[in-house]
């Protein structure tokens, strides 16, 4: 496994460069549009498609980065702790104590009142991020376990993972609003695109069809991307996790209660998927393995997980012996 530090360099690395290719993406999608609706590449007139897409993604971009976690928060109905509450008491005082061990300030803790258990983190650094656990979550896991799924998060929040992660998840549905915008545009008669070939510049029909493609796939493309950054950081939130409590079986052991619930949990929805310990939409998908789960999945097999954890945790008995 790679250093913290290496890591979180990397994980910079990565939301820079999703940052700049998602611009890139949502430029071309305004050029299409404005390809497509005038059926001609003309430089004369003004790409009102393209400057409202950037317009509204530069918009999108500094609410992701300033304000994405509350965002997320608000979508998914987290509440601030009730200290009248035990479990709530526990959650906080192994916050604490995983925040002591990973050598990170204190986060922010709210608690979604579900059944469901699971968790995640989300923030756009270490001195702004939150730890988020369902009531299910507290209800179910021992200290050991419980302790071993924050340490996780933890993990997470110490090589910028939920900057990478908040930001991706603003800029996917940014895209797929842009992509649902010029498609109602287009269906209700407020872009009436020329096809006449003999027109200076015109493009050829094959072309326009697949310029329309391509805005009708645009949300998926940006999907596939970014739960290609989703699946391997969880492996490596789960090994931070191990170092952080000297316990892999323990989140191993909170892995297995987590995926014996069948429940989805309510407030959760594609977009916030990826943020979770587990798929909170319970999809079959993610414990599969193959090219559409490597596309589609927002996480890597549970059970592949649990493996590796069990694995770490049978080399630690071997060196101790």
């Amino acid at each position: 496994m790679n250093d913290i530090y290496s890591q979180q360099r990397r994980n910079r690395r990565i939301t820079v460069l999703l940052m700049l290719g998602f611009f890139i993406f949502v430029i071309l999608l305004g050029l299409s549009v404005d390809v497509y609706t005038y059926g001609t590449i003309d430089f004369t007139r003004i790409p009102v498609a393209t400057l409202i897409a950037v317009s509204f993604a530069s918009v999108n971009s500094l609410t992701s980065y300033f304000y994405g976690s509350s965002l997320v928060l608000r979508s998914l109905g987290a509440t601030e702790l009730r200290f009248d509450d035990l479990s709530h008491k526990k959650f906080h005082n192994v916050v604490t104590e995983m925040a002591l061990a990973s050598g990170l300030p204190m986060p922010k803790i709210y608690v979604i009142p579900d059944p469901s258990p699971n968790a995640f983190a989300t923030g756009r650094n270490p001195a702004n991020a939150v730890v988020v656990a369902t009531q299910g979550l507290l209800d179910t896991m021992n200290r050991e376990e419980l302790q071993a799924v924050v340490a996780h998060e933890m993990g997470h929040i110490k090589t910028y993972d939920i900057l990478t992660m908040t930001v991706v998840s603003v800029l996917v549905g940014t895209v797929s609003l842009l992509s649902d915008w010029a498609v109602r545009t287009w269906r209700y008669g407020g872009i009436r695109p020329r096809r006449n070939l003999k027109e200076k510049g015109g493009i050829h029909p094959i072309a326009l069809l697949f310029i329309a493609l391509f805005v009708l796939l645009s949300p998926i493309l940006s999907r596939i991307i970014a739960m290609s950054v989703s699946r391997n950081r969880e492996y490596q939130a789960d090994a931070s996790a191990a170092e952080f409590t000297r316990n892999p079986i323990a989140l191993a052991n909170a892995l297995e209660k987590i995926n014996a619930s069948t429940s989805p949990l309510r407030t959760a929805h594609r977009g916030t998927a990826h943020f979770f310990i587990c798929d909170p939409l319970k999809r079959k998908l993610d414990n599969k393995e193959g090219l559409m789960a490597d596309v589609f999945s927002t996480h890597p097999p549970i059970e592949k997980r649990i493996e590796r954890l069990k694995q770490m945790a049978y080399v630690r008995t071997g060196q101790k012996g």
